[in-house]
């Protein structure tokens, strides 16, 4: 197997199918990417460990899938697999490049942050149209720890998106959560231990739950007072995201909440929530 590519993603799938005793190479044309090839003992495909891979799998960022596999194509066997790692491409990507090979996608569903970054126990994202690379790519999922997932072509988009949703945007959401604690005067380290900590705890609820019955807080309890607080004493530059994430919480908690408690929630969280100190939401 040849992984192309030794950046985060393709430095974990190689390091830890390595330790799971598959025979892995690596090719790559940056001396960034060798030295860490390098570094990580991973040696390196030359002509007959390309010509004779039974799968070749591109973790290269989306924009260069199509070239690159323009670029190894013509290196390897006539039924070597082509595979890419792009959550948002469809096989498409792969099929001016394939001249007949099986072609597929896998995608892991983890933040990966370097090689010792775990990929067991996540799902992974896989695709192709073969009968042949198909068992393949299950061997490579199970091998890795990873659990297969089904993602329809046309629904790539909306998949990808929803997993950059709860990876960048959970950090994001993360560091808009520091900010505000930060303006309440505590330091970004303890802010960052207790609110990480806190988020992992919501995780298990919503996991062990469901996300309806995981909701906590103000907005469920109806608690109009408490939210418009929350509007005065946010940063600007936080304000909306509380906002556009507590009207998804209402748009849940509103059934099970009456219907003019929900009205005064909704005026907190309206387009242009009253900031001004001593503001109070309407009673209706």
């Amino acid at each position: 197997m040849v992984v192309v590519g030794v950046g985060r993603l393709g430095s974990a799938i190689s390091v830890q199918l390595r330790k799971a005793g598959w025979p892995v190479t690596v090719r790559t044309q940056s001396p960034a990417g060798r030295r860490q090839a390098k570094r990580l003992g991973l040696a390196e495909a030359d002509a007959a460990a390309m010509s004779r891979a039974e799968l070749c799998l591109l973790t290269v960022p989306d924009a260069a899938v199509e070239p690159v596999a323009r670029a190894v194509a013509p290196l390897l066997g006539r039924t070597t697999g082509l595979v890419h790692c792009a959550g948002a491409l469809t096989l498409e990507a792969l099929q001016p490049a394939a001249a007949g090979r099986p072609t597929g996608s896998f995608h892991p569903l983890v933040s990966v942050t370097g090689p010792e970054t775990p990929l067991a126990g996540h799902a992974v994202a896989i695709a192709t149209r073969s009968r042949v690379l198909a068992p393949l790519l299950g061997r490579l999922a199970e091998a890795l720890g990873l659990r297969p997932l089904r993602v329809p072509e046309e629904g790539r988009a909306a998949y990808h998106a929803g997993a950059a949703m709860v990876a960048s945007g959970l950090v994001s959401l993360l560091d808009a959560a520091i900010a505000a604690w930060r303006a309440a005067g505590v330091s970004e380290r303890e802010a960052t231990a207790a609110l990480a900590a806190l988020m992992r705890s919501a995780l298990a609820g919503a996991e062990l739950r469901g996300t309806v019955a995981a909701f906590t807080g103000p907005v469920v309890r109806g608690d109009a007072d408490v939210v418009q607080a929350h509007v005065r004493g946010l940063p600007p530059d936080v304000l909306p995201i509380y906002l556009a994430l507590q009207q998804r919480v209402l748009a849940h908690a509103a059934a099970r909440l009456p219907r003019p408690t929900v009205a005064r929630v909704a005026a907190v969280l309206g387009p242009e929530p009253a900031r001004r100190k001593g503001t109070r939401p309407p009673r209706r």
